[in-house]
């Protein structure tokens, strides 16, 4: 089994606003492969596959909640719109090294 090791890399969005009316995408760092998103306030709902979200279509994550992307495609196509309120996510993006 190989290790696996992360490091940050620079362009982390803290604060990222999202609204219920508006899908949001990232604005991700060339050399990132994966990424932490943490859920500050309010619920969302979430893909990563490109298919635009929608309050009842999706993967809902709550505040507390921790969302994983775990690959450089995952990073391009997630999108996220927020349930009802408004909503903030902290996301930091990491390079992925196995090995």
């Amino acid at each position: 089994m190989g290790v696996r090791s992360r490091s940050k890399v620079t362009g982390a969005q803290y604060g990222l606003s999202v609204t219920s009316a508006t899908v949001v995408t990232l604005t991700v760092p060339a050399a990132a492969m994966c990424a932490e998103i943490y859920v500050r306030t309010a619920s969302v709902v979430f893909t990563r596959d490109g298919t635009d979200p929608t309050s009842t279509k999706g993967i809902q994550a709550d505040p507390g909640d921790i969302i994983l992307l775990n690959s450089r495609d995952e990073l391009d196509r997630f999108e996220v719109i927020a349930v009802s309120a408004a909503a903030t996510l902290d996301v930091e993006f990491f390079t992925d090294i196995s090995g």
